[in-house]
C-alpha cells in the first residue's frame, strides 16, 4: 500500500437547509471528484443525530490537499458549502494502516 490518505469531514446542515438540497450537490461534487488526481472513493452518511460523515480517499496526501484547495474554489464545492453550517464542521486527514475490500457481484 502507497500513502493512502483518508479524508473524514463531519458537518451538519444550515437550520435553512434540507436533504433534497444537498442530495442536488451529490452529481456535482462527485464528477469533481473524479476529475481529481488521487481520488479513489467517495461515501456520505448520516448518523442517527443528523451529523454527516463525508469518506473520501486518496492516493495521498499531496493529492487530498490539492483537490481540497481546488474543491472550495469550485462551484460544485461552493454548492455544498452554502449548505453547511460552518461551525459544525471538522476535518480529518489520516493514513490509513491496513486496508482489505471484496469485489460486489
Amino acid at each position: 500500500m502507497k500513502d493512502t490518505v483518508i479524508e473524514m469531514v463531519s458537518y451538519q446542515l444550515k437550520e435553512n437547509a434540507n436533504k433534497e438540497q444537498l442530495a442536488a450537490t451529490h452529481e456535482k461534487v462527485n464528477s469533481f471528484l473524479h476529475t481529481q488526481q488521487g481520488f479513489m472513493y467517495r461515501s456520505l452518511s448520516e448518523d442517527d443525530k443528523g451529523l454527516l460523515f463525508d469518506v473520501v480517499y486518496w492516493q495521498d496526501m499531496a493529492t487530498a490537499k490539492a483537490a481540497g484547495d481546488a474543491f472550495m474554489a469550485h462551484p460544485a464545492g461552493q454548492s455544498l458549502m452554502a449548505l453547511i453550517d460552518e461551525e459544525s464542521v471538522t476535518m480529518r486527514h489520516m493514513p490509513v494502516q491496513t486496508q482489505t475490500s471484496i469485489e460486489c457481484q
